[in-house]
Protein backbone atom coordinates (compact mmCIF):
# COMPACT_ATOMS: atom_id res chain seq x y z
CA UNK A 1 0.00 0.00 0.00
CA UNK A 2 0.95 3.63 -0.84
CA UNK A 3 1.57 5.46 2.43
CA UNK A 4 3.46 8.56 1.21
CA UNK A 5 3.64 10.97 -2.04
CA UNK A 6 7.38 9.24 -2.85
CA UNK A 7 5.78 5.65 -3.00
CA UNK A 8 2.49 6.38 -4.56
CA UNK A 9 4.51 8.03 -7.25
CA UNK A 10 6.79 4.79 -7.63
CA UNK A 11 3.73 2.98 -7.98
CA UNK A 12 2.93 5.29 -11.07
CA UNK A 13 6.26 5.11 -12.32
CA UNK A 14 6.72 1.07 -12.16
CA UNK A 15 3.13 1.30 -14.15
CA UNK A 16 4.10 3.22 -16.72
CA UNK A 17 7.30 1.37 -17.73
CA UNK A 18 5.71 -1.84 -17.57
CA UNK A 19 2.77 -0.76 -20.08
CA UNK A 20 5.52 0.93 -21.95
CA UNK A 21 7.78 -2.11 -22.37
CA UNK A 22 4.84 -4.09 -23.36
CA UNK A 23 3.86 -1.65 -25.95
CA UNK A 24 7.93 -1.91 -27.44
CA UNK A 25 7.51 -5.35 -27.32
CA UNK A 26 4.04 -4.68 -29.64
CA UNK A 27 5.79 -2.48 -31.89
CA UNK A 28 8.84 -5.02 -32.39
CA UNK A 29 6.90 -7.86 -32.92
CA UNK A 30 4.94 -6.16 -36.01
CA UNK A 31 7.82 -5.17 -37.35
CA UNK A 32 9.42 -8.12 -37.38
CA UNK A 33 6.61 -10.55 -38.20
CA UNK A 34 6.13 -8.10 -41.73
CA UNK A 35 9.85 -7.85 -42.49
CA UNK A 36 10.30 -10.26 -45.40
CA UNK A 37 12.48 -10.03 -48.74
CA UNK A 38 10.36 -9.67 -51.57
CA UNK A 39 10.20 -7.72 -54.50
CA UNK A 40 10.92 -4.21 -54.12
CA UNK A 41 12.71 -4.31 -50.68
CA UNK A 42 16.32 -3.67 -50.52
CA UNK A 43 19.10 -5.18 -48.78
CA UNK A 44 19.48 -2.10 -46.28
CA UNK A 45 15.65 -1.67 -45.88
CA UNK A 46 15.40 -5.30 -43.91
CA UNK A 47 18.34 -4.55 -42.26
CA UNK A 48 17.33 -1.39 -40.56
CA UNK A 49 13.62 -2.91 -40.19
CA UNK A 50 15.42 -6.00 -38.08
CA UNK A 51 17.68 -3.64 -36.05
CA UNK A 52 14.72 -1.48 -34.89
CA UNK A 53 13.21 -4.35 -33.86
CA UNK A 54 15.83 -5.88 -32.01
CA UNK A 55 16.72 -2.18 -30.63
CA UNK A 56 13.10 -2.05 -29.42
CA UNK A 57 13.21 -5.97 -27.88
CA UNK A 58 16.42 -4.57 -25.94
CA UNK A 59 14.35 -1.43 -24.80
CA UNK A 60 11.64 -3.64 -23.85
CA UNK A 61 14.34 -6.08 -21.54
CA UNK A 62 15.55 -2.94 -19.84
CA UNK A 63 12.06 -1.62 -18.86
CA UNK A 64 11.09 -4.66 -17.32
CA UNK A 65 14.20 -5.23 -15.53
CA UNK A 66 13.64 -1.80 -14.37
CA UNK A 67 10.76 -2.49 -13.69
CA UNK A 68 11.59 -6.34 -11.58
CA UNK A 69 14.13 -4.13 -9.25
CA UNK A 70 11.43 -1.50 -8.69
CA UNK A 71 8.87 -3.79 -7.06
CA UNK A 72 11.89 -5.69 -5.40
CA UNK A 73 13.20 -2.54 -3.22
CA UNK A 74 9.26 -1.86 -2.97
CA UNK A 75 8.64 -4.87 -1.03
CA UNK A 76 11.73 -4.78 1.02
CA UNK A 77 10.45 -2.03 2.76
Amino acid sequence: MARTRIERYRNWKVVVFWVLGAVCALVASMISANCEMDMGTTTSGFALALMISFVLYLVTGLLWISVAVAIKELEER
